[in-house]
């Protein structure tokens, strides 16, 4: 989903692509045909990173509740078979999570900064990684 404040409503891919089953679109186009190791120049072009693909369908978030959210992110079977340090980890050193706070030309970065949100996880984690309830 294409979302921000730049893009107006929250929409599907521009480009009608669908990831299929490998999330990176190896069955019809594959996403590396526009989305490339780098970003371009150009604003609201193809975002890239070298390792540039979709998380698995377990993993997305989007229209989920908070509560949703936390509770798949504590969960092994839909967090990647992550322990809270391996998602401190994740969010710390993933190349394609950084992504997010350097979006290139035309995109908001995420808020706060790596570090912040990293050690944000890790006080989770120490506190039991306790979920909201509504």
């Amino acid at each position: 989903m294409w979302s921000g404040a730049s893009y107006g409503k929250t929409r599907p891919h521009g480009m009608n692509i669908d990831a299929g089953e490998s999330r990176i679109s190896a069955e019809t186009l594959q996403c590396s045909t526009c989305h490339t190791a780098q970003n371009t120049d150009l604003p609201h072009g193809a975002p890239g990173a070298e390792v540039w693909h979709l998380p698995p369908v377990e993993m997305q978030w989007f229209g989920k509740s908070t509560v949703e959210i936390c509770n798949q992110l504590k969960n092994p079977e839909t967090n990647g078979d992550k322990d809270m340090m391996a998602l401190a980890e994740h969010v710390g050193f993933d190349e394609l999570v950084h992504w997010g706070w350097k979006p290139g030309p035309g995109r908001e970065p995420a808020p706060y900064s790596i570090q912040e949100h990293t050690n944000d996880m890790l006080a989770w984690g120490v506190a039991g990684m306790p979920c909201p309830t509504e």
